[in-house]
């Protein structure tokens, strides 16, 4: 399963870059070597345990071992990926740092004008910064919140500068050509045809990529960004790198891999993958010079075009395997070249691999024994990719180095979305056009969904661009919205009959409809639920800034009410249904005490005393325990502990 890619053939419209070792900033870590903070997004406690068990993960197990690790820690409220990076990186929580959800609404925009939690810069500064001002060097790969282009930088970043052009399989017309590139193939008498893609790329002129055919009995393949020129002879087995100079970005560009009969051109495809740009910031050369080592900022994954059949599951991986290797590539190569004091990144391979297939509970859509077998394969490929990077940053370490194998929550199986705007509408709260879209000048409240939280936002005038809701009326309305979500039960009396007394969604959600029971495949109820008279409350939690658990959130990027989904409910931030099976199969962002949701901690090095970490810790306990190890004093809004007695 775990095959190596064999060859990168990067073509390029740039000209050859000069390879540069002066550095500019100083090796601030030869003597007192380099404290590392690694994040593998959506790790759980839990899941770490399962899988060292299943001996998936032999390296967490041997590190394990040596290291420091925590029982008992938890992360913050709401247990998501922006604010739980948020927490770790500064030592505070959601209600300081302003990254209260993935996504949200900030106050002065329109509705449904939300906002990114992982490109907006933190409400207080994160460590690599106020290390940095404090005369450390810090650097950041791809990690969360460590956008280089805010205020709050480290010295050395990099990260993804987003998606530019989503992936496509195209299929390819070939033609005879007549140019000078056929006497650069030196084809002879042999046709030379050419296939061209036009890519439509983010805010960028259109760009072509074009690929030369020889009509021969063993047809050779050319690919290009130039028409005038044939490129780089491609192999038919290999992924192709392609990169692109675009003005905003300091790397830019994808992999392509041609698919089918290679010696038929009727049959064949071009599976072109995820447009990336990438920012590379810092010092002197240092742009340059991760350019030229390690090339484009690559797509994390291409899990649509694995869904939508558009590539292999072997190819998927390697997508995978390519990222994870490129994430701990440059990390390594800054560490030895630079010598940070700190350094910080970040994998998300089981955060991704558990969002679509963490297939579990007998509730979960497509519950069968052959499904459930096939997910689990994918969801433990994913977790020995993590495994294997374990090992790797076990063997980087030097003798005066720390490390600190974090996560940030794990995650639950989901059975079912909400739409809480759907719930807003049914109550006349949210008004829609007839072009479905929210219409601000007639809606009161809506709703920001992410995960298994959503924040809902009252549109009051004065404080929303185009606001409706007066003054007067604001705490009327939200007493409608908390009521709506309040003791709001899903379906009832299930033993007694589904026909009979259950809602109509019940019948929906067992598969009692022939066209549902192929896409769904839900188990019976009688396998969902053993208790008679059963009723179900997915909104867990529904909080007002007068309840004690808002505090930890309140900010003015927090909803005036926010919605936390019972364990095995999603939130659809953009669902028209109000209940209905769920598509993505795992989740996170409710209560951080479910044992499902709790992250994972594993550090070592000369000041860190091995052995098990019985007492409570929470996701900001991390930022000040870093400052502790540095020598350096935190800042006045960090919130957590020093999580250890220092050697």
């Amino acid at each position: 399963m775990f095959k190596r890619i064999s060859m990168f053939i990067v073509i390029s419209i740039l000209c050859s870059m000069t390879i540069t070792t002066n550095h500019s900033a100083s090796k601030a870590a030869e003597k007192t070597g380099t404290i590392s903070v690694v994040s593998f997004d959506g790790l759980g406690y839990e899941d770490a345990k399962r899988y060292i068990s299943k001996g998936i993960m032999p390296n967490l197990e041997k590190f394990q071992q040596q290291a420091a690790y925590a029982t008992d820690f938890v992360t913050v409220t709401p247990s998501l990926t922006a604010p739980s990076h948020a927490a770790m990186s500064t030592g505070a929580g959601p209600s300081k740092t302003g990254i209260v959800s993935n996504y949200f609404h900030s106050s002065g925009e329109k509705v449904k004008e939300d906002q990114s939690g992982f490109a907006q810069t933190l409400g207080v500064t994160p460590i690599w910064k106020e290390a940095r001002n404090q005369g450390k060097v810090t650097a950041t790969v791809s990690f969360p919140d460590s956008n280089p282009e805010n205020a709050s930088a480290a010295t050395y970043a990099v990260y993804s500068g987003g998606t530019l052009a989503d992936s496509m399989l195209h299929n390819l017309k070939f033609s005879e050509v007549h140019d000078e590139r056929v006497e650069q193939i030196n084809a002879g008498s042999i046709q030379v045809e050419e296939a061209v893609i036009s890519l439509d790329i983010k805010k960028s002129p259109a760009k072509n990529l074009y690929i030369l055919r020889t009509d021969e009995k063993e047809p050779k393949y050319y690919m290009s960004m130039d028409r005038k020129d044939m490129g780089e002879e491609v192999s038919p087995d290999d992924w192709i790198a392609v990169a692109l100079h675009l003005h905003n970005f300091d790397s830019a560009g994808f992999y392509v891999k041609l698919k089918r009969n290679p010696e038929n051109k009727e049959e064949l495809q071009l599976f072109q993958g995820t447009v990336m740009g990438g920012l590379y910031r810092g010092p002197g050369k240092f742009a340059e010079e991760i350019q030229s080592e390690f090339g484009f900022y690559p797509a994390a994954d291409e899990i649509e075009a694995f869904k939508n059949g558009d590539i292999t599951r072997e190819e998927y991986e390697q997508v995978g395997e390519r990222f994870t290797n490129w994430v701990t590539d440059v990390s390594f190569y800054i560490k030895e070249n630079y010598q940070p004091d700190l350094l910080f990144y970040h994998y998300p391979v089981v955060d991704t691999e558990l969002h679509e297939f963490l297939l579990r509970e007998p509730s979960q859509p497509g519950y069968q024994l052959a499904n459930v077998v096939e997910k689990e394969e994918y969801v433990s490929w994913a977790f020995d990719q993590a495994d294997r990077a374990i090992g790797r940053i076990k063997n980087n370490l030097n003798p005066n180095d720390h490390v600190l194998i974090v996560s940030d929550h794990g995650l639950e199986p989901i059975h079912t979305r909400l739409s809480p705007n759907k719930e807003l509408e049914k109550a006349g709260l949210l008004v829609k056009d007839q072009e479905g879209n929210i219409d601000a000048s007639k809606t009161k409240a809506y709703a920001e969904a992410s995960g298994t939280i959503a924040h809902v936002y009252v549109n009051l005038k004065g404080r929303e661009k185009k606001g409706i809701v007066k003054e007067e009326e604001y705490e009327q309305v939200k007493k409608e919205v908390v009521s709506i979500f309040t003791d709001k039960a899903v379906f009832t009396g299930l033993s007694q009959g589904p026909e009979k007394f259950a809602h109509p969604i019940l019948r929906w959600l067992t598969s009692k409809n022939e066209k549902l029971d192929k896409v769904y495949m839900y188990p019976s109820s009688s396998v969902l639920y053993g208790e008679k008279n059963s009723e179900v409350y997915p909104y867990e939690t529904v909080w007002t800034e007068d309840q004690e658990g808002y505090a930890t959130l309140n900010n003015n990027n927090s909803g005036d009410v926010f919605l936390s989904a019972a364990p095995g409910f999603l939130m659809g931030k953009d669902a028209e249904i109000a209940v209905e099976p769920t598509q993505e199969l795992g989740s996170h962002g409710g209560n951080p005490e479910r044992s499902t949701l709790r992250p994972v901690l594993y550090a070592s090095g000369p000041m860190i005393p091995p052995g098990q970490i019985s007492k409570r810790i929470t996701m900001t306990d991390i930022a000040p325990s870093v400052y502790e190890l540095l020598g350096l004093q935190a800042p006045d809004f960090v919130e957590g502990k020093v999580i250890w007695r220092m050697k």
